[in-house]
């Protein structure tokens, strides 16, 4: 169209449209996709923050000292050394030694056990009580040897016997049907 025509056709205009078209603004059309990114960046923050809050609810605060657990059961070379944690003297019976060991107790070495080749065990502690490790069991018989009373217990396949002699209690374990007698008699 030329400029002549263009301004004939211009007259023909209502002047309400061109001074409506004047006053128009134009409204901005907002981006929905902020509004969902924005929805969706929260939920994550929510979930991950609910997620760390569960890990620690259970959470214990550590003690800033490290424990450390003793082992109650010390293997040691020879019967001597044994004497050295224990301070007393520690019988050995007439049979091969498979090993020679020293049992903490409370934090202090207090019983020496010896296990023998043939599966038997011997212990002795300083003092009295039941030092087997079988515990909690009534005796099945009590018999007089050489003027000590002698204790014998009866667990599944283990016959142990206990007794005290001169401020010290011993106990004996064996599965082989050894005579106590004779290991009383050998340890005196």
């Amino acid at each position: 169209m030329s400029n002549p025509k263009m301004a004939k056709a211009m007259g023909y205009i209502d002047d309400d449209l061109v001074s409506g078209a004047v006053e128009y603004k134009r409204t901005k059309k907002k981006n929905t996709w902020i509004k969902w990114g924005a929805v969706a960046a929260c939920l994550c923050l929510m979930a991950g923050a609910a997620i760390k809050l569960s890990q620690n609810r259970n959470s214990a605060i550590p003690d800033p000292e490290p424990v450390q657990v003793i082992n109650p059961m010390m293997t040691v070379a020879t019967v001597e050394e044994m004497e050295q944690y224990l301070d007393f003297d520690v019988p050995v019976l007439d049979k091969e030694v498979e090993s020679y060991v020293v049992i903490v107790l409370d934090g202090y070495p207090t019983v020496g056990q010896i296990d023998y080749a043939d599966g038997s065990e011997f212990r002795i502690q300083y003092g009295s009580g039941d030092i087997s490790g079988f515990y909690g069991s009534t005796p099945d018989e009590v018999k007089n040897v050489d003027g000590i009373k002698v204790e014998f217990y009866k667990n599944e396949d283990i016959t142990y016997a206990i007794w005290e002699e001169n401020g010290y209690t011993l106990s004996y374990s064996f599965t082989d049907g050894a005579e106590v007698e004779t290991i009383i008699q050998q340890l005196k």
